[in-house]
């Protein structure tokens, strides 16, 4: 029997703002409510952590898939296929990625242009992750339990700067094979500096569309809901 991954996200309960994800996700799409307002951002690490500790009927080595929830689309939802195209990877946690360096610390980016400066996507973008259950915890757990020693330092509530500081110290620690989604296989964060949308190019299986605040994003995100039907 060939297993499909658990897809999750975090938004406000009863958010009309998720529907065009879960929709999009043929309503397979598990939703933690809601965002903590102490926490802010950094509920994607903490709530996270919360629910896949506490998700008893998610076996350890299941692929799960996190993913933002307002700005997030799925346009190609092939279950099976995306389990089959991780596993091939060899990584065990892969986060998104994008063409600029935003909301990080300055102390990432020589690792960022050492590892990926030949990549267009060379940046990590947390609003998407696919990872085996066990790989998520073990990084946020690390990331939990030395928050306040590692990484709570100018942390400014942006868990971004939280997860690429791990992916940074993560070549140390060798906690867990870590990668960002460089090539573009899994989610297309299509930002303000790639426009327009090349969107007959796209062999991913999500589309991310940051900087919704932005008129061109705006315009963006519902071209992406008419072009795939949703």
């Amino acid at each position: 029997m060939k297993h499909e991954p658990i897809f999750f996200t975090i938004c406000d309960a009863d958010s009309e703002q998720v529907e065009p994800l879960k929709l999009s996700l043929k309503g397979n799409l598990r939703i933690i409510t809601t965002y903590c307002p102490r926490l802010k951002n950094l509920s994607k690490l903490f709530k996270v952590r919360e629910f896949l500790a506490s998700a008893t009927d998610i076996p350890d080595e299941a692929i799960v898939v996190f993913t933002d929830a307002y700005d997030m689309l799925c346009i190609r939802y092939d279950p099976i296929s995306l389990v089959a195209d991780f596993k091939a990877t060899g990584q065990d946690l892969i986060t998104g990625a994008e063409t600029v360096f935003c909301h990080h610390r300055g102390e990432v980016l020589p690792f960022f242009l050492t590892n990926y400066l030949e990549k267009s996507a060379r940046y990590l973008n947390s609003g998407f992750t696919i990872a085996y259950k066990w790989a998520y915890l073990r990084m946020l757990n690390h990331i939990a339990d030395n928050f306040v020693d590692r990484y709570m330092v100018k942390h400014r509530y942006i868990d971004q700067r939280a997860l690429s500081k791990f992916m940074l110290e993560n070549q140390e620690l060798n906690l867990l094979r870590m990668d960002i989604d460089s090539s573009l296989q899994f989610c297309y964060a299509h930002t303000y500096d790639n426009n327009p949308l090349c969107h007959d190019k796209l062999g991913c299986y999500f589309v991310h569309v940051t900087w919704l605040a932005l008129e061109i994003q705006r315009k963006t995100y519902q071209e992406i809901r008419k072009i795939f039907n949703i």
